[in-house]
Formats: C-alpha cells, structure tokens, sequence
C-alpha cells in the first residue's frame, strides 16, 4: 500500500526545512496560514500568522542556533484533511542545549498545510531555551 499524498507532504516539507528549499515550503504554505507555537516567553512563543511570518520563524530557529537545529523526523500520519509528524527537535544555543520530542498537528487543505500547532513535551525546558 502506498502512503497518502499528505504524508508525502509533510515529509517533503520536513526535508526542504532540512535543505533549506525555501520553495518548497512556499508553494505548501499559504498566504493566510498561521503555525502555532507553544509558550507565553521565548522568541518563538505564539501564533506565526501568514507565510512570511512562518518563513521567518523557521529561519529564526536556524539563526538563534547558528545553524545547529536538527530534526529527526519519527512518524507522519495522515488523511485528506490532517497530518500529524512526530519529530524530535535538537539544537544548542548561548550554551543552552535542546533536546524534545515534539509533535505537529496539522490542517490541510487543497494539499496545502493551513494550520500548524505545535505541541512538545517539557514546555518549561522549550521557553528557557528560546528565550
């Protein structure tokens, strides 16, 4: 049985964020999406509303750990209308180190992603290291 599209979507996305192709995530990401981020402190806390926004979220999080940030994509689920990845996300930062499992919930529509909220499993530990 072959995956659903939507998986191959996410995956996609998951290596163009890998390989920095911003392309890629640009053609996924609408003008009107917004990626919800956990946390009321730290520079990435809160909800990153269109697809500029988004793209400067995700180049923040490679620029704040110098290049360090790394994904290890476990698990992507999907159907017609949502997804959900299972990574664990690393990185270092101002001699802080991350290391969290986190999870993606993720909308869809028109084999686009409209909705992301990001959930993780030690927020306190997330906050300090982005802040």
């Amino acid at each position: 049985m072959s995956e659903h599209p939507n998986v191959t979507l996410v995956r996609d996305l998951f290596g163009a964020f890998t390989n920095g192709d911003l392309a890629t995530i640009e053609r996924a990401v609408p003008d009107d999406a917004v990626w919800h981020f956990p946390g009321r402190s730290g520079r990435l806390a809160g909800a990153h509303r269109g697809r500029d926004a988004i793209l400067a979220f995700l180049l923040d999080v490679v620029e704040l750990t110098a290049g360090t940030f790394e994904l290890d994509l476990i698990d992507v689920l999907a159907d017609d209308h949502w997804a959900v990845a299972l990574f664990r996300g690393s990185g270092r930062r101002g001699g802080k180190t991350l290391d969290n499992p986190t999870c993606l919930r993720m909308r869809l529509e028109k084999a686009q992603v409209v909705e992301i909220h990001e959930f993780v499993w030690d927020l306190h530990h997330v906050e300090e290291f982005w802040s």
